[in-house]
Formats: structure tokens, C-alpha cells, sequence
């Protein structure tokens, strides 16, 4: 399974030479992988746990082509990886006609109550590995 959502660059995620900042491609990539979370989940997860409050431990981005404010871009984020205590969520940033601008990942980790990493729940394990599993199929 993936999930696209089409974000417009603003002027704000520009910097002085009037592209990208650095730091937009992740606000992009949490923007698709939360959306791709609801979708997953369809709210079953809030008593369970608040998966937008896993830590990220690893977060990777590669800019392909130049983006500056007004840009349309679809980024698409799915499930990459399923771990014993984390999720991979992999992210891909292209213009309409089919041009990556951006590709990247981020490693989202399960922590308990003290801050130390703890293995997915079972709704977790099966929703992202239900996720990754279609994705690999339809590839």
C-alpha cells in the first residue's frame, strides 16, 4: 500500500537562492507517512498508542532536482521495513509529469514509557507488515 499527497512548495521552505530548504523534503515526507498511518489504522490506533509520537532515528533525504516556491510536487510514502521495534517508511517526491525531485526515508521507533525502544504491538506489526506485503505485490 502507498499514499500520494500532492503539497505545493511554499515560499517559506525556500531558502536565499529561492529553492528548497533542506528541511521541507521532511516536513513533505511526515506529511505523507502520517496520512499513510491514518489510512493504515483508520483511527484504531488512539487507544493504543499515538504512533505520531515515535521518535525518529534515522531520517534520509536525496534531492533529485531543484524545487523553489510554487512547485507542485506528489510525494508517496509506504512501508519499507517492519523491524522488531521499528517501522521504515520509504518516500519518493516527483512532479506531475513523472520527475523525482526527491527521495528519501525515515526510521520511526517504538519506545515505552522510559524512553527505551519496545517491540511493536500486535495491531502495529500487522497493519505495517499488511502494508509493506501489498506494496511488494503491486510492484
Amino acid at each position: 500500500m502507498t499514499h500520494t499527497e500532492r503539497i505545493r512548495v511554499a515560499y517559506v521552505d525556500t531558502d536565499a537562492s529561492g529553492r528548497i530548504h533542506f528541511t521541507a523534503a521532511l516536513r513533505y515526507f511526515e506529511i505523507a507517512g502520517h496520512a499513510l498511518e491514518r489510512l493504515l489504522f483508520d483511527g484504531r490506533l488512539a487507544q493504543e498508542v499515538d504512533i505520531a509520537g515515535f521518535p525518529r532515528a534515522d531520517v534520509r533525504a536525496q534531492y533529485l532536482d531543484a524545487l523553489e516556491a510554487g512547485d507542485e510536487i506528489l510525494v508517496t510514502a509506504w512501508v519499507e521495513k517492519v523491524g522488531r521495534t521499528s517501522v521504515t517508511f520509504g518516500f519518493e517526491g516527483s512532479r506531475e509529469s513523472g520527475t523525482a525531485c526527491l527521495t528519501g526515508s525515515i526510521v520511526a521507533v517504538a519506545i515505552d514509557g522510559e524512553g527505551r525502544p519496545t517491540p511493536l504491538t500486535t495491531t502495529l506489526r500487522w497493519g505495517f507488515e499488511s502494508a509493506a506485503r501489498e506494496r511488494r505485490v503491486n510492484d
